[in-house]
């Protein structure tokens, strides 16, 4: 009778020691705490792409305005809400900086001049500045999202900016440039444009 129950004890007994707690301190507690953070990272960031909102991933489009989403996380909630934001104004700032550029090259291009050296130096210059001193008054927070994900939040915005001001932007720093705005006024889309802000500011 021993002999016969002796595989099924010595069974029992393996599968005790398989589910026994790994030692304080070895190598596989270490190994066990390290795979639960990673399962714990891996949920979060599951979370975050099952949670964002529509308008996160895929952001609005049209003529009028540029859009840019941002999120981020906090154990502040208002915390949360500003860093979040910040991360969008960095993300419209690039956006708003290659639209800008991209009209300027237009401008040159319709005016003829994208051949004179003077004038693309000058278009490069203007285009540094605007980088620089990119303004991003004006903008405004048409969506939010807060969700708690364990002891933090994560925050999601959505960011508008007109580009009425974007033109006006771009413009204002055109005209401070004497010899490139002459060059410049041969364009069709130029003439446009300012005819556009004029009729905005009556």
């Amino acid at each position: 009778m021993p002999t016969r129950f002796a595989p099924i004890a010595l069974i029992a007994a393996a599968l005790l020691a398989g589910c026994a707690t790994p030692e304080p301190g070895s190598p596989a507690a270490r190994a066990a705490a390290e795979q639960k953070k990673q399962e714990a990272r891996v949920a979060g960031v599951q979370a975050s792409v099952d949670d964002a909102p529509r308008w996160f991933t895929q952001p609005p489009t049209d003529s009028d305005s540029l859009y840019a989403p941002g999120t981020a996380t906090s154990g502040d909630m208002q915390m949360a809400m500003d860093k979040a934001t910040l991360s969008a104004k960095r993300s419209l700032a690039d956006t708003l900086r290659g639209s800008l550029s991209s009209k300027l090259k237009e401008f040159i291009s319709e005016s003829g001049t994208g051949e004179d050296p003077v004038i693309l130096t000058e278009s490069e210059r203007v285009t540094s500045n605007l980088i620089t001193e990119t303004s991003l008054a004006g903008y405004s927070r048409t969506e939010t999202k807060l969700v708690p994900q364990g002891a933090i939040y994560r925050a999601y915005v959505l960011l508008q900016y007109p580009m009425g001001n974007a033109n006006r932007i771009l413009m204002d720093r055109v005209k401070q440039d004497k010899m490139l705005e002459s060059k410049l006024r041969a364009s069709k889309a130029f003439q446009d444009l300012e005819q556009e802000i004029q009729a905005a500011r009556k």
